[in-house]
């Protein structure tokens, strides 16, 4: 997956700019969950969910590719 993928995908799963940006930078900064929910100013317990959210919705993606 990258950026220009992720930020589809972002687009329709997340309501908030900061959100999709936190995300984005746990997912391909390698910045922890905990770390980028203070950078981005996202709630606390928000950014873990909203990554296995995420994940959740590419292997789902890839699964009807697959089919």
């Amino acid at each position: 997956m990258n950026r220009s993928q992720y930020r589809i995908i972002a687009q329709r799963i997340f309501k908030s700019d900061n959100q999709r940006i936190a995300v984005e930078a746990v997912i391909f900064e390698g910045l922890s969950s905990y770390e980028a929910e203070k950078r981005f100013d996202v709630p606390k317990g928000t950014l873990s969910r909203n990554v296995r959210k995420y994940k959740r919705e590419v292997e789902y993606l890839n699964t009807v590719v697959a089919a």
